[in-house]
């Protein structure tokens, strides 16, 4: 006998599905919750139509609307349309709706939360073409600076523009304040780094990093000249 889906369920099955925690860009991963459903013995279906539901609510409350304060205003909305929603949930449904509007071009799309290989029958008894969903590698500011999207791994992609010919991307230095003292980051080409005994490391996190605080205007992380970098750290 399978279980009722239940609010907590929900809340963690929309987690799963737009991938808050596994990488810095809202994701659309319906196999997600179809794994989910099966791990915790709850009907597939009903929890997809759950997770479509709560996503085209957050898709009704325009972001546009909401200056200033946006986020916390956005996320009230949400829990007076869906109480019972969890904390997560909120907060990635909100992040998701910012980030469309702001990177990506407008309005967030529907949600699609049938299973890989039940969309892959749809399409092509439709004919539709693949959902691209957004991915950590996605240059989600290109269209807003024109930069051209790096091809190898690094904050400056130094191989592929020798390679090309292309001028490096450039850089953001950030200044995270914690209670152990201050974290360093980049930001380039739309891929974050940390600086990590005096070397940059690649930081794909969805809820922290220059990706997220540039969108919630986080209060506690400033842009830094290169100047402000610890002494010795590398470009």
């Amino acid at each position: 006998m399978s279980a009722p889906v239940n609010g907590d369920m929900v809340s963690a099955a929309v987690v799963a599905y737009l991938g808050w925690g596994r990488g810095p860009h809202p994701a659309a991963d319906a196999q997600a919750v179809a794994d989910l459903a099966h791990r915790h013995g709850v009907p597939a279906s009903d929890l997809a139509r759950a997770v479509e539901h709560a996503v085209t609510a957050a898709n009704t409350i325009r972001v546009d609307e909401l200056a200033p304060e946006g986020g916390s205003r956005f996320a009230s909305r949400l829990r007076a349309l869906l109480p019972s929603l969890e904390d997560d949930a909120v907060a990635a449904l909100t992040s998701r709706a910012f980030w469309y509007a702001r990177w990506d071009g407008g309005e967030p799309p529907p949600p699609r939360t049938a299973p890989r290989s039940d969309r892959q029958a749809e399409r092509a008894a439709t004919g539709e073409t693949p959902d691209i969903s957004p991915r950590p590698d996605r240059q989600a500011d290109r269209p807003a600076t024109g930069e051209t999207p790096d091809t190898a791994p690094g904050p400056d992609g130094q191989a592929a523009h020798a390679a090309t010919g292309e001028t490096p991307a450039p850089r953001e230095y950030w200044r995270h304040s914690t209670s152990l003292g201050p974290r360093y980051f980049a930001f380039s080409a739309g891929h974050d780094f940390i600086l990590r005994s005096g070397e940059w490391m690649p930081y794909d996190r969805y809820k922290s990093g220059p990706s997220w605080w540039r969108l919630t205007g986080e209060t506690d992380a400033d842009v830094v000249d290169r100047s402000e970098l610890p002494p010795g750290t590398p470009d």
